[in-house]
């Protein structure tokens, strides 16, 4: 099968790895297989083994992005636009979301009886859930799967990222942190200075979200690879060198995660043992970025790695 390479799409941005798997998902979504790899490289591009020309994964991705745009995942009854669901409202919205195929999306924002630890009254979403304020994640997704150009999405796949859309930022980005910007005029002032996103990067890392199911956890929702609490918690991938399947990506994720007080050791020693098995996998090196919500906006720190195969 052919191998092609989307070098716009590096592992080692939590925002790119997202998208390269939303390719892979979009193509699931259409009956269609697509291996993905990440080369074995300084910025780890994304490889896919498909058929398919660029033209065509990104008239699929297009396609795929609409029918999520308009499914009961962004569009429950009653409207709302939000995941912060009334307790009471979980079960149904998750019901009419599983009659689509796009309801794997909302497998990935909520979790049936996982409650906000302080109110026990409505649904704690996703640890990827950056919001703050009047920002809606319902409604900042909806907008980007149905407004990011066909143009913004093969782009992002081939090139450089241009930062030059207004659609809402879901903060996924390793540069979104503009905190500590070295700007004329306060970074997180929207008005004077306002926060430019890649389109064509968060619409796929939207259909990315495939593979990151939530569950009931303790005092938060358990989002699969995300660790630690809330406010102070950590979100590690594995980067693979052999393109695989969706479902076998999925399995990788799952799998391949390390929490952060074991991503702070230096020897790592719960997973010395497992070495031998992620490099059978044909895993080169998992990475993690901090979640840090202390300020204003919730924002994954700097990539690091914390496994590497020798």
């Amino acid at each position: 099968m052919p191998e092609l390479e989307l070098p716009g799409l590096t592992g080692n941005n939590p925002l790119g790895f997202l998208a390269g798997l939303g390719v892979q998902v979009a193509l699931a979504e259409t009956d269609c297989e697509l291996h993905l790899g990440w080369a074995d490289s300084l910025t780890s591009v994304a490889i896919v083994d498909c058929v398919f020309d660029l033209d065509e994964i990104v008239s699929r991705v297009v396609s795929v992005a609409e029918g999520w745009s308009e499914g009961a995942a962004l569009n429950p009854r009653p409207p709302r636009g939000d995941a912060k669901f009334p307790a009471t409202a979980i079960r149904d919205y998750l019901a009419e979301s599983r009659i689509p195929r796009n309801g794997v999306l909302a497998a990935s924002l909520v979790a049936e009886n996982s409650l906000d630890a302080m109110s026990r009254t409505k649904a704690k979403p996703t640890d990827l859930d950056f919001t703050s304020g009047n920002q809606k994640l319902l409604d900042m997704m909806r907008r980007i799967l149905s407004e990011t150009s066909p143009e913004d999405i093969a782009q992002t796949m081939s090139g450089a990222w241009r930062y030059d859309d207004r659609l809402p930022s879901l903060g996924w980005d390793v540069i979104d942190d503009r905190q500590y910007a070295l700007e004329a005029f306060d970074p997180t002032d929207a008005a004077r200075n306002p926060k430019l996103s890649c389109a064509g990067a968060q619409c796929l890392a939207i259909l990315g979200m495939f593979h990151f199911p939530v569950f009931r956890g303790h005092r938060k929702t358990a989002t699969t690879a995300c660790h630690g609490t809330w406010n102070q918690g950590c979100f590690s991938w594995p980067l693979w060198e052999r393109p695989v399947p969706n479902r076998v990506s999925r399995t990788y994720i799952a799998h391949a995660s390390i929490p952060p007080s074991d991503a702070a050791s230096v020897d790592l020693a719960p997973y010395v043992a497992r070495t031998r098995q992620l490099a059978g996998w044909g895993i080169t090196r998992i990475l993690t970025s901090s979640i840090d919500r202390t300020s204003k906006y919730g924002r994954f720190g700097p990539p690091r790695v914390i496994w590497q195969r020798d």
